[in-house]
């Protein structure tokens, strides 16, 4: 394997990482200041939450180096200075420094919270500042990937893309690992219907945006690696949504007079495992060339 090949594998695993750390730390946040304040006191959203933002940071800083390396044509254990410096003079480095340093506020964010609990999630200066955090890590992958070749409306398409997946399925990881393992269906039965109705929300805000972006940037050319990793993703995306259907139809029908959770439980692991695999492929799709 060629040395740019090489780069370009582990990049494309770096942006892996740092979009599953992304998702599962911005929408796990919003899940707890807006569904579940009381989960901020408690140790299981604490370690996901940070292990996040470690998944975010590490992603974001491997990033940056390893598209040096792509750049350059080297192999990621030559990486140096001499690589990195003219990358940071391109817009695609500079939007990866921008990056990191917003991953460092978030941990900020983070300190406060692990500190502070429901209190800091509760707080209007948290919520300010966690939510411009937020805007400004979605903003900047919409600035590492294909969008800034389409102008403004593809970095708002992005941004709304990236935000629905966060509310989707960060919350619906905290949901699995944070509000399900304590077996307490009086607040499931709190949690879950207001859950329910930000996933549908964002379902469909992230169908809207991603099939204009989808449509933009494949041209509707279906002979490109991109169009096949698309149509994997997609078919990922319906079973995903299948899913959340059976999940739904337990909550409308089940949860008000369930003595246990256990089905409910497997259908939103099965929802987690699937959403990752999308997450993957979305991965994969920026650094493959669309069709024009």
């Amino acid at each position: 394997m060629a040395a740019g090949d090489a780069a370009k594998s582990w990049f494309t695993l770096a942006r892996v990482v740092d979009y599953t750390g992304t998702v599962l730390f911005f929408g796990g946040a919003a899940f707890l200041a807006f569904l579940w304040p009381a989960g901020a006191n408690e140790r299981r959203p604490a370690r996901l939450l940070l292990a996040a933002w470690l998944l975010g940071l590490l992603g974001t800083v491997a990033g940056l180096l390893l598209e040096a390396a792509w750049i350059g044509q080297v192999a990621p254990a030559d990486v140096d200075l001499a690589v990195v410096l003219p990358v940071l003079d391109i817009p695609f480095g500079r939007a990866w420094v921008a990056r990191g340093l917003l991953w460092v506020l978030a941990g900020v964010v983070l300190a406060d919270l692990l500190r502070r609990g429901e209190r800091a999630v509760t707080s209007l200066p948290w919520r300010v500042g966690a939510g411009a955090v937020a805007f400004g890590v979605l903003r900047t992958s919409g600035m590492t990937g294909h969008a800034p070749d389409l102008g403004w409306w593809a970095q708002v398409a992005v941004l709304v893309h990236l935000a629905a997946i966060c509310l989707w399925v960060g919350g619906l990881a905290l949901l699995l690992l944070g509000v399900l393992p304590r077996r307490d269906l009086a607040t499931l039965a709190e949690v879950v219907p207001r859950y329910s109705k930000l996933a549908l929300g964002s379902v469909s805000a992230l169908v809207v945006a991603g099939g204009v972006l989808a449509w933009r940037l494949n041209g509707l050319t279906l002979d490109t690696d991109y169009a096949r990793i698309l149509a994997i993703k997609l078919g990922l995306f319906g079973v995903l949504l299948a899913a959340g259907l059976v999940s739904k139809r337990w909550v409308d029908r089940r949860l008000a007079t369930a003595t246990s959770a256990a089905p409910f439980a497997r259908s939103v692991a099965l929802e987690t495992v699937l959403a990752i695999a999308v997450i993957g492929a979305a991965g994969f799709l920026v650094t493959a060339s669309p069709g024009r």
